[in-house]
This record gives C-alpha cells, sequence and structure tokens, in this order.
C-alpha cells in the first residue's frame, strides 16, 4: 500500500461579512505574530513556547507559527506579507449534516464551524473517506484569502493500493510537442505544443508593453494569470498521460531533465519565449503526472536522457554527426540508416519505454551498435541499451 499525501481547496459556503472579518482578523493577527518572531534569533527562536509569546491568537494557532519559524521557513525568509492561518491535525474537526460539509477550526474569536461548498463527486469522496476514517488521515487546515475568496485548505493523507504493471510507458517531452507519450509496441498518444508556443509569445508581447508603459501592478497580474494557464494545461496533459498509462497497464518512464535549462542554446532562441527553454514548465508536468500516478498506484520511473532523441529505436543505433551521418532527425522527422522514417518525438518515447538509457560517453561520434559496444573499453555500462526487448536482441545480433 501507498501513502498519499494532497490537497483539497474547498471555498466556505455563503460566507457573510461578519465571519470574513473574522477570518482577515486572524490573517493579521497571524502575520504579526510571525514577523515579531524573525526578529528573534533563530537560536532563541528554537526555545520559544506559546507561553513566551504575546498574541490575542488562540495558542492552536500559535503553537503552529512558532513551529513553522523554528523550521526552513524561518531561515529563508525575512519578512512575511501575509502567513496564513494553519493549524495540526489535532484542533480541526470535518462535519455532514445532511448533504452539507463543515470544518470546525480556531479562529481569533475561539473555534468557529463554518460550511464548506462541495461541488464535485472528487471532493465529496474524499471527505466521505475522511469521515469515515477509512484508511484515511487528517492532516493541516490551513485558512487562505485567493483573489478575494475565502477557502479552506485541507491536507489529507490515504493509503492506495499498489497496481502491478505489466507494460511501459515512455513520455518524452519538448517544446514543439509538449509531451508524446509511447508504450513499447508503438502505441502512442501526442500533445501538441504549438498553441502554448503561440500563447506564450503573446504573453511576451504584452509583458514588454506594460513594462515599457511603467504599468508594474498589471505586470504582476498577467505573470499570474500566465502561470495559472499554464498549470491549468500541465493539468490536462498530465491527466490524460495517467489515463493512457492506466488503460495499458503501464508505469511511466520520463527522462531526467535536470540541469537542462543551463544546456546551451542561442541568444534568439533564448529571446523567443515559445523556444526559450527557461519557459518551458517541464518540472511542473513531471511532478503533476508523478503525483496523479502515485493517486493511481502506480510510479514514475526516471531515465537519463542522453541519446534518446538520436536513436533509432528498432537497433540501438546512435545518430552520427556530420555529412556522412547514418540516420539523422530533422525538425519532427527521425531517418535511420536505412532510410526508414519516422517521427523523432515518438521515435525518442519509443526508446524511453524500451531502453533504460544510456552510458555512453559524451564524445562519442560515430554511429554504432550498442550491442557491438558492450564489451569494449568505452561503451555501455552494465546491461545492453535494448535489454527491455528481446525480440529486437534477437534481430541485431543476427
Amino acid at each position: 500500500m501507498k501513502r498519499v499525501t494532497t490537497t483539497l481547496k474547498l471555498k466556505f459556503l455563503d460566507l457573510n461579512a461578519v465571519k470574513a472579518e473574522m477570518f482577515a482578523q486572524t490573517v493579521c493577527a497571524t502575520t504579526a505574530l510571525a514577523n515579531e518572531l524573525l526578529r528573534i534569533s533563530p537560536k532563541e527562536r528554537k526555545a520559544l513556547t506559546t507561553a513566551k509569546v504575546v498574541t490575542p491568537l488562540k495558542s492552536a494557532l500559535s503553537n503552529q507559527v512558532i513551529r513553522v519559524l523554528k523550521g526552513k521557513a524561518g531561515q529563508r525568509v525575512k519578512h512575511f506579507k501575509v502567513f496564513w492561518p494553519e493549524v495540526n491535525n489535532q484542533n480541526w474537526k470535518l462535519h455532514k449534516v445532511g448533504s452539507t460539509y463543515s470544518v470546525s477550526f480556531p479562529t481569533i474569536q475561539g473555534d468557529k464551524r463554518v460550511p464548506l461548498e462541495v461541488g464535485s463527486s472528487y471532493y465529496a469522496e474524499r471527505l466521505e473517506r475522511l469521515l469515515a476514517e477509512r484508511d484515511c488521515e487528517r492532516g493541516t487546515l490551513k485558512l487562505m484569502q485567493i483573489r478575494g475568496v475565502w477557502y479552506a485548505v485541507l491536507s489529507i493523507t490515504w493509503e492506495v493500493p499498489e497496481v502491478k504493471s505489466t507494460e511501459r510507458l515512455g513520455v518524452d517531452r519538448g517544446q514543439n510537442r509538449l509531451a508524446v507519450a509511447a508504450t513499447r509496441w508503438g502505441r502512442s498518444v501526442f500533445f501538441g505544443g504549438g498553441e502554448v508556443a503561440h500563447r506564450r509569445r503573446r504573453f511576451q508581447k504584452r509583458r514588454a508593453q506594460l513594462q515599457q508603459a511603467g504599468k508594474y501592478r498589471a505586470l504582476k497580474r498577467l505573470e499570474r494569470k500566465e502561470a495559472r494557464w499554464m498549470r491549468a494545461v500541465n493539468h490536462t496533459v498530465s491527466r490524460r498521460i495517467v489515463r493512457f498509462a492506466n488503460a495499458v497497464n503501464a508505469d511511466v518512464w520520463m527522462e531526467d531533465l535536470s540541469g537542462i535549462r543551463q544546456s546551451r542554446q542561442s541568444q534568439k532562441a533564448r529571446s523567443d519565449a515559445g523556444k526559450s527553454r527557461h519557459t518551458w514548465s517541464y518540472y511542473d508536468l513531471e511532478w503533476k503526472v508523478a503525483y496523479k500516478l502515485e493517486m493511481a498506484g502506480r510510479t514514475l520511473h526516471k531515465r537519463p536522457a542522453a541519446y534518446t532523441s538520436k536513436t533509432d529505436h528498432r537497433t540501438g543505433l546512435i545518430c552520427s554527426a556530420g555529412p556522412e551521418a547514418i540516420g539523422k532527425r530533422s525538425g519532427h522527422l527521425f531517418t535511420g540508416q536505412d532510410g526508414y522514417c519516422c517521427d523523432a518525438d515518438w521515435n525518442a518515447a519509443m526508446n524511453i519505454a524500451q531502453w533504460d538509457g544510456f552510458s555512453c560517453p559524451l564524445s562519442l561520434k560515430e554511429a554504432l551498435p550498442v550491442i557491438g559496444r558492450v564489451g569494449s573499453g568505452d561503451g555501455v555500462v552494465g546491461n545492453p541499451l535494448n535489454s527491455m526487448n528481446p525480440s529486437q536482441l534477437q534481430a541485431v545480433g543476427s
């Protein structure tokens, strides 16, 4: 069984002005306490208790502020603009009367019970599991205001049965296409990136206009809007990748793209928001796929990225450079040494699904069959590259 932790962001139902003002006062008090504690040295802060601080907050709230500032947050931050009130799992409760769910938690005016707006079966199912305490545990509750709307953000942990996967699904990420997912046998799904690049450029043009006009508050709003839009796109793509993985009973394999933004890129490409790797939200997509897979009882695996786009998925031959190149990749097209053509991103996804990655030296210039390099001094380390596909091993070796 896997233990999965997630958060539920729920609006308060028909919140009146009196309770909204009470919430605002609670936020002001927690923010004031947090900033007061930041003025104390970290060594003294570690010895603090609720009895040693002066605040109108209840001990459940002030204790959580102290606990947070004793950790890494207290070392990184110099001043809090807003410190959202938070309570641990012992100090809030979930209730249900009829079909209405509500939460009770401490505020600056004592414990209050406030109804929640539960708009979908997704939230209702998890709240029911939490009420029944059926393989589900409460975490923290945080009170937040987002764009003028008050929310209760609940952290919950539950046990998910592990699924035994019989297939491997390779996912190649990029900019021309956000992702291409393929099984070892070629079944695939594509997620185009043309519309994303187009909108990135529109946002870039609008940012330049706002900067030139000196409208910095509008610029901040535009940046937040762009971030929300890209997160929504990644949610959709990740959800469909996980749905595909469930359909073919597969775990997911992805390239390890750590440090990709430090790789070389022309100044012209970097200045174009549609092509720059600095605007490519590859990690956000990876993270969303990972936690959605966990919720489905499956696993995300990461593999070395070297040569996955330059290798023929049928034979393991690496494309060489220069005028006498054996096989090549040009845009969306990959061409093998025998003239075989296929989609380049699909070819990379197939490589990720079939193989566990290269351990070849980066100075390798020639196209060399992997099987022929296993015994040499500067070849593949460990298992042959296409060890996951015995039928292809026989075809290459014959």
